[in-house]
């Protein structure tokens, strides 16, 4: 898209022109790009490099496409094939596998990035409490906007397919770009097409990708000014869907080593540099170049080895239980053919007659010889049915049980004795999501940091945030994820907190029947009621009053109830002090404590 590469204020190579735009004839040909056959060498060692060390990573990937999910990985990149519609799932005659990795990737859509409720929160350093007021204002009014841009974005279609990109694949990528029309838009590269590197703290900086493009999207994408004259003749002659294969990468801005000097792709001031070219084809300049304030990609990765830079994954842990499934479900047709429809014998002297095996069919023959006519030649065992089928089950279940189905369809699948209260509910979804705690730790840090750092970055530069407070100048922002995780275990110490308050009022009724002293009194009910709220899912804490407004409110309280009991006491003391005045003090009793003679 030309949005693509209209990115406010961060350097480019050429500026994004719509397809409705371009010229019908060709202008004078393409600028060469500066010290661009340095940077063209430099980029295709580099990905040959990295295509290298991919290589067990890619052949892997097949085999887990094969048996799981064909249609995100690609074999080969190559530009023209004509067989893209082909049957992808011819390996895959039970589903079972793949309905359960749909199953986890929706359930980690709903659970770590759902659009229905705040599924990040947004703070400065280490605590989101550390910004003074203001800033926690800004802050919010910021990650509030974000979280409109991304719903009129595809953010959220884009992360439901990353989610089952990293459950079978164990590895994703997406893309965070600029766009005029929705202020951000995102990609994500398929298996096969993407390759990584990681930097000394072990998390992935550099992304390459080759892909197919036509010449009509090459144009509309880049310009027609910046294709290279192979596009430019394509373009003129009106073969608009002849594919080349573009080549990109997006890696740290470090300088290239040039003999004495050293050569920049863009200024320094960018921490980030992406360049676009025709893979293999020495042109005359580049396609695009240009760099980024903030890293435009995030990786998610399942689970980490070393210095991997890509992740295993599910897919990864069941694929021979799915190998296995699948020949099973083979067999088990083959035994149902040969059960219902058994291989024949005949007769030698059945040999070139009419014959018909179909139901009501008629073959003639003598019968004066035994074993005369058509005979199964053997035959299957038919109990032996229900024993495959109950092994195939027992494989399917494992297979569940290694995409979290049973986790994700927990209330679903529950069987036996119900959870007796809230509590129990939660620690059963708590006890079962702890198996998720690696993932959505590592998915924080990789996916959900760079996702919103790069939507306020660009919001930022549109103009579409209030300028920061000045405790929010130059400070980094901290991203922590909402997760179901968190969620089950907030609910968790809710349940806890509200057991404990209503065993401590039990307990306070009790101990005021006895004379004993309040056990409510060493229970902070502000306190409680605060610890609940901010751990309630949802919960909008602006409900809750400020501690000056709350001592207000009950200091008007305590007087109304003192300028009360005042109104109540009146009454008596007044008539008190009228028979006061009418008692003679030098008599009776009055007087003889007064010292009168009576």
């Amino acid at each position: 898209m030309a949005a693509v590469l209209a990115e406010a204020g961060e350097q480019q190579g050429g500026s994004a022109s719509l397809l409705a735009q371009q010229p019908l004839t060709l202008a004078s040909g393409p600028k060469p790009g500066r010290n661009w056959n340095t940077i063209f060498d430099a980029r295709e060692r580099r990905l040959a490099a990295l295509r290298n060390w991919r290589l067990s990573w890619w052949a892997t990937w097949g085999t887990i496409a094969e048996y799981l999910l064909p249609r995100r990985y690609h074999f080969l990149v190559v530009a023209n094939r004509f067989a893209k519609g082909s049957d992808l799932n011819t390996t895959i005659v039970d589903g079972t596998p793949t309905l359960a990795m749909q199953t986890c990737a929706a359930g980690l859509w709903s659970g770590l990035t759902s659009p229905t409720r705040p599924w990040v929160e947004l703070g400065v350093g280490q605590n989101e409490d550390a910004a003074d007021p203001e800033g926690q204002v800004w802050a919010q009014t910021a990650l509030s906007s974000a979280m409109y841009v991304w719903a009129q974005s595809n953010l959220y279609t884009a992360m439901a397919q990353l989610f089952q990109d990293v459950v079978t694949f164990g590895t994703s990528v997406i893309l965070i770009y600029e766009d005029d029309d929705q202020v951000i838009r995102c990609y994500i590269p398929a298996a096969g097409e993407y390759f990584l590197a990681v930097d000394g703290r072990l998390g992935v900086s550099t992304f390459y990708r080759e892909y197919t493009a036509t010449v009509e999207a090459i144009v509309d994408q880049f310009g027609l000014e910046n294709c290279p004259t192979e596009v430019r003749e394509q373009w003129r002659d009106g073969n608009l869907d002849r594919e080349f294969v573009v080549a990109h990468s997006i890696e740290p801005n470090v300088p290239l080593q040039k003999g004495a000097g050293d050569v920049r792709i863009v200024p320094k001031s960018f921490p980030f540099v992406e360049v676009y070219w025709l893979r293999g084809r020495s042109t005359e300049r580049e396609l695009s170049r240009r760099g980024f304030h903030t890293k435009p990609f995030g990786v998610a990765r399942w689970s980490t080895v070393s210095n991997d830079p890509y992740g295993r994954g599910p897919g990864h842990d069941a694929i021979g239980d799915i190998k296995q499934l699948q020949l099973e479900t083979r067999r088990k047709a083959e035994y149902l053919d040969k059960l219902l429809q058994p291989p024949m014998g005949a007769h030698p002297s059945l040999k070139n007659q009419p014959s018909d095996i179909r139901p009501g069919g008629i073959t003639y023959f003598a019968s004066d010889q035994a074993q005369k006519g058509f005979f199964p030649l053997y035959q299957v065992e038919p109990t032996a049915y229900g024993a495959v089928t109950e092994d195939i089950k027992e494989v399917q279940q494992r297979i569940e049980r290694t995409f979290f189905v049973d986790l994700f369809m927990a209330i679903t699948n529950m069987s036996g004795v119900q959870p007796r209260n809230e509590l129990e509910l939660t620690k059963r979804d708590l006890e079962r999501l702890q198996a998720l705690g690696p993932f959505i730790t590592l998915f924080e840090s990789e996916v959900a940091q760079p996702i919103v750092l790069r939507t306020i970055d660009i919001m930022e530069r549109k103009g579409l945030l209030p300028p920061r407070p000045p405790s929010m100048q130059g400070a980094g922002l901290k991203v922590k994820v909402n997760s179901m995780l968190k969620v089950a275990q907030s609910a968790a110490v809710n349940a806890s907190i509200a057991s404990v308050v209503s065993q401590g009022i039990s307990m306070s009724q009790a101990a005021k029947e006895s004379g004993a002293p309040d056990p409510l009194d060493r229970l902070d009910m502000d306190k409680a009621l605060e610890a609940m709220a901010r751990n309630a899912a949802e919960f909008p804490l602006s409900v809750l009053r400020p501690d000056n407004i709350v001592q207000q409110m009950r200091q008007q309280k305590t007087s109304a109830a003192q300028q009360q009991t005042m109104a109540q006491i009146a009454p008596s003391a007044v008539t008190a002090a009228q028979q006061l005045s009418k008692t003679d003090p030098n008599a009776g009793a009055l007087g003889a404590l007064l010292g009168n003679p009576g």
